[in-house]
């Protein structure tokens, strides 16, 4: 029986905490902006949102056009 190779076990190929790190990034900045503004809680929740959509499409169009 065969295992992984040992470049298998140390190298990543999943970036998911990355990714996840990355669109709470976003989230978190358009959530800011909502209250540097003045918006109400609704508006700051929708940013919060909205920001994380946009988080997570960009990281996706990002990591498809590196593979």
């Amino acid at each position: 029986m065969v295992g992984p190779t040992r470049q298998e076990i140390d190298e990543p190929t999943d970036y998911t905490r990355l990714k996840l790190g990355f669109i709470a990034l976003i989230a978190f900045s358009g959530g800011l902006t909502a209250i540097y503004g003045g918006g109400s809680l609704g508006a700051i929740a929708m940013a919060l949102v909205a920001a994380a959509v946009l988080g997570a499409v960009l990281i996706q169009y990002v990591f498809w056009m590196l593979t």
